[in-house]
């Protein structure tokens, strides 16, 4: 048996959110539901291993095949990390990013610093001038907190599970100023936008949100 604090009545399911408010439910009794009507199954499963399979063994001889051809050419340059990471990203992508169950905040703040690691990498690799450190993970950053923002406001549910998310967004919005005071990035203003936003919305989350989402903030500060 399930209780949702929200709407105060006990529901009778194996969910894990509330079919009318969409907030999380509080398990009261342990005894295990039968759902009257089970999920269809349907009869991908076969097609799907299959095609799993077949990508995955496509993306392995294809690493294998990129490290042979790197040795061939000479390891100056390793030129083939750039294509294993492309593929390594793309396994990293749909895992976490399509096939997880996990909430869309942890998705995007996952993927947002993998994908500025992997665009860094690829900017070493190409002996390009700065442009991963100088605009990407700044603008990255900054389209990430705006999203778990976004979803926040517009559907107003499980704050606790977003908020931690948007909270380590902020924190990680200020190391591009760090490195801009370093002179790591040379380029100003991404990094300033970024974290001029960060620190807005940090501000507007404490003075115009919901009292949940204020307790969980001071929670995790111990405030």
């Amino acid at each position: 048996m399930k209780y949702c604090n929200k709407c105060e009545i006990t529901i009778k399911t194996n969910h894990e959110f509330c079919p009318l408010c969409h907030q999380t439910l509080e398990t009261t009794k342990s005894e295990e539901v039968i759902e009257k009507y089970p999920t269809y199954e349907g009869n991908l499963r076969p097609v799907k291993s299959l095609l799993k399979k077949i990508m995955l063994f496509l993306s392995t001889t294809s690493i294998v095949i990129l490290v042979i051809l790197n040795i061939i050419t000479g390891l100056e340059q390793l030129w083939a990390l750039i294509p294993i990471g492309s593929i390594l990203f793309f396994w990293i992508f749909m895992t976490v990013g399509i096939l997880s169950r996990h909430n869309i905040a942890s998705k995007l703040f996952f993927l947002t610093i993998v994908t500025i690691l992997f665009l860094y990498m690829v900017d070493e690799l190409s002996f390009s001038e700065g442009w991963a450190l100088d605009y990407v993970a700044p603008l990255l950053l900054l389209t990430c907190n705006f999203s778990i923002s976004l979803i926040i406001w517009i559907k107003r549910i499980n704050y606790r599970d977003y908020i931690s998310y948007l909270l380590l967004i902020v924190i990680f919005s200020i190391i591009p100023v760090v490195l801009l005071l370093l002179k790591v990035i040379n380029v100003e203003w991404p990094s300033l936008t970024s974290v001029a936003f960060a620190v807005f919305i940090f501000f507007f989350i404490i003075f115009f949100f919901p009292k949940s989402i204020k307790d969980e903030i001071k929670k995790r500060f111990h405030a």
